[in-house]
């Protein structure tokens, strides 16, 4: 049941783990929490008395005494959207503290627009506050909602998977059949129902999305940044580009930096 003592929001950021280095875990406070979103890379928590692997879409939602992420793959080194709170709106854990969002597109587009207005001074930050703790609480109950009920099969998340796994490859449908073990058709028709669109189209959001972290990210250019996101020709990245963005790649990049 909700009580009366409001949270308060002390801090957002896109945090990114230093490959030469390991997190310094930090174990949260009397009265505080925290929200880990992953966002790519790898990593660990300490949980339940073992060591439990996190990777891009893991929620992890940390009340006093739990420890923040406290190991990285040196290889492959995670990134979180980092919600640091104060206060205690709920009596005990609401949830159990390892969930799944797994619609990526819609991570990195929270991660974006939640940074912006933090950072934005003119922004009521208590409006921030109740904007984000609903929208990460609803997916978390959402997840463990369908997880439970079996709404979102476990052949589909393998599919989905694979596709965040290897975006970058020529992904066939043959690859999507054999991890989900389902039939192309019913595949087909389950990507549909509970993701809105097909793999297809799935896997190009997917690289739309890692070529827009790439042109922000880094100095690669955007011919390679389209044979880094799958795509044989830069011509098919850049047309794939501008009919999800808008945009062309050029003018994303230059619009960021410099408009």
């Amino acid at each position: 049941m909700i009580n009366s003592v409001p949270l308060e929001l002390l801090s957002v950021a896109h945090y990114h783990q230093d490959p030469r280095s390991q997190p310094g875990a930090q174990r949260l406070e009397i009265g505080s929490e925290a929200v880990e979103l992953v966002t790519r890379g790898r990593g660990w928590i300490e949980h339940e008395g073992e060591w439990l692997e996190v990777r891009p879409g893991a929620l992890l939602w940390h009340r006093e005494g739990d420890r923040t992420i406290a190991k990285s793959d040196p290889e492959d080194p995670y990134s979180c959207l980092s919600v640091r709170m104060r206060g205690d709106r709920f009596e005990g854990r609401r949830l159990p503290r390892v969930s799944i969002w797994p619609d990526r597109e819609a991570v990195e587009e929270l991660t974006e627009e939640s940074i912006q207005m933090f950072l934005d001074e003119g922004f009521d930050k208590g409006v921030l506050l109740q904007y984000l703790f609903s929208k990460l609480l609803y997916q978390a109950k959402l997840y463990h909602h369908r997880k439970e009920s079996g709404v979102m099969p476990e052949a589909l998340l393998a599919a989905g998977k694979l596709i965040d796994e290897r975006y970058g490859e020529a992904i066939k449908m043959e690859d999507l059949v054999r991890v989900s073990g389902w039939s192309a058709p019913h595949l087909h028709e389950q990507f549909k129902r509970h993701y809105g669109t097909s793999p297809h189209q799935r896997i190009m959001a997917r690289r739309i999305r890692a070529g827009r972290e790439l042109l922000l990210g880094s100095g690669l250019s955007i011919k390679e940044i389209a044979a880094e996101t799958g795509f044989t020709h830069s011509s098919a990245f850049c047309a794939a580009f501008k009919k999800s963005v808008g945009v062309s790649p050029k003018k994303f990049r230059d619009g960021y930096f410099f408009g």
